[in-house]
């Protein structure tokens, strides 16, 4: 074979590994893209998952709290008292004024018609009721919510006094026949003694929804 017969069989072989190369490069990056749609597709199942896993987790209620129905958001004016009887005790809806009792611990009674728009604005309020004073019971239920106060949440804690008129002939709160209650929008818990559990519990599932809407 002539040296020009050679170079040319030299070069076409160059040009088949060349090819088989190029080949085999495409089909690596194929095989590379197909693992990275499978592995993106892979995630975005598991945050589908983990969304749906945390609507039914929203939805499951708290053992032992109440459910009431909506009665609306309708703005009322400072000072005035609500038009109608609120359907539960410490209210979950209903009418209240604009603007909101401070998130964080209260001394002293707060009129409903305050707190109510803290539910309405995705906050969750603990109530605690003792005639005789309870500064145990109130030292607890601070040391449990203080690291959410810390942390910026929608939490206040008030307490609850039928007594109390605020310089009225009629009392501005209602026996609400516990020692504690937690309540967000629609949503009532009660409870003698302070369950830490189910007051976290409560206050994950409901602080920080919108409730606007009504």
């Amino acid at each position: 074979m002539g040296n020009g017969a050679a170079m040319n069989s030299a070069a076409a072989s160059a040009a088949v590994s060349r090819k088989a190369q190029l080949r085999e490069a495409a089909a690596r990056k194929r095989q590379q893209q197909n693992r990275m749609v499978i592995a993106a597709g892979g995630v975005i199942a598991l945050l589908v998952v983990a969304v749906i896993g945390l609507n039914i987790w929203r939805s499951q209620p708290v053992v032992g709290e109440q459910t009431f129905s909506s009665q609306g958001n309708l703005h009322i004016q400072l000072g005035t008292v609500s038009s109608i009887a609120y359907n539960s005790t410490p209210p979950t809806s209903g009418p209240h004024y604009e603007n909101l009792a401070a998130w964080g611990a209260h001394s002293t009674p707060v009129r409903y018609e305050h707190l109510i728009h803290n539910l309405e604005d995705g906050g969750v309020v603990v109530y605690y009721q003792c005639p005789e004073g309870c500064p145990e019971l109130v030292a607890e239920l601070t040391t449990l919510l203080e690291p959410y106060w810390n942390a910026g949440r929608h939490v206040t804690l008030a307490p609850n006094d039928p007594t109390w008129t605020d310089d009225t002939a009629t009392p501005q709160h209602k026996d609400m026949g516990a020692r504690i209650a937690v309540t967000a929008w629609q949503r009532l818990l009660t409870m003698e003694a302070v369950d830490a559990e189910a007051i976290r519990a409560f206050i994950e599932r409901y602080e920080g929804i919108d409730n606007h809407r009504g």
